[in-house]
């Protein structure tokens, strides 16, 4: 069935993100964030996903921005406002930025947690990292063809070869576990993935 605008649902975890996010930067660059987060919700929207993939998808954009110490509240709060199923969701979609320890991973040490996660997460778990970089990538292609490449390897979280490392390694993961997920959402990721890559080879 078609979608006709935004479900109240959704509505409620924008407007969430826009109370609760940490600052206008995200740790990575100086796009802003809340507009990322709503370009993942369109990407998932797009795709056809449900209601609550979407809301998870918002919320751990949320989650992934904020200190560690304000994240068991924020887990809580969202429980309680947009229920068990989200909240489980976006748990197991946050970025792994921290070990058990509380200390910080680098970059890369962060995507191998997130590689050995989703060789058993869920559908939606999945799906939401699809759409996650699926906008990241269109961030990267429009800073190339606006500002040139140089402009674009300057903001990156990390080197072209470790973007590209990234994008190879998920591609892999997602592969091998078949035809689980929306086809058009993972053809989508690899047809930017590719234009990234020739950009940065």
């Amino acid at each position: 069935m078609p979608r006709h605008g935004y479900s109240d649902s959704i509505h409620h975890a924008l407007a969430f993100c826009a109370k609760h996010h940490p600052g206008p930067v995200s740790r990575h660059d100086v796009h802003n964030p809340l507009t990322g987060t709503a370009n993942v919700a369109i990407i998932l929207s797009r795709h056809s996903v449900d209601d609550t993939t979407i809301v998870a998808g918002i919320l751990k954009q949320l989650v992934d921005a904020s200190p560690l110490e304000r994240v068991p509240a924020l887990h809580q709060s969202i429980a309680t406002r947009f229920g068990g199923l989200v909240a489980s969701a976006v748990e197991a979609a946050m970025e792994p930025r921290w070990d058990p320890s509380g200390r910080e991973r680098s970059w890369k040490v962060a995507r191998f947690e997130v590689l050995a996660r989703l060789a058993g997460a869920s559908l939606r778990v999945a799906e939401i990292w699809m759409a996650t970089e699926i906008h990241s990538c269109g961030i990267a292609l429009t800073d190339i063809r606006r500002l040139g490449a140089e402009y674009a390897r300057s903001v990156a979280p990390a080197p072209p070869e470790e973007l590209l490392w990234w994008h190879r390694a998920l591609l892999e993961v997602l592969d091998f576990r078949g035809g689980e997920f929306r086809g058009s959402l993972l053809a989508e990721f690899r047809q930017l993935s590719d234009q990234v890559g020739a950009y940065f080879k």
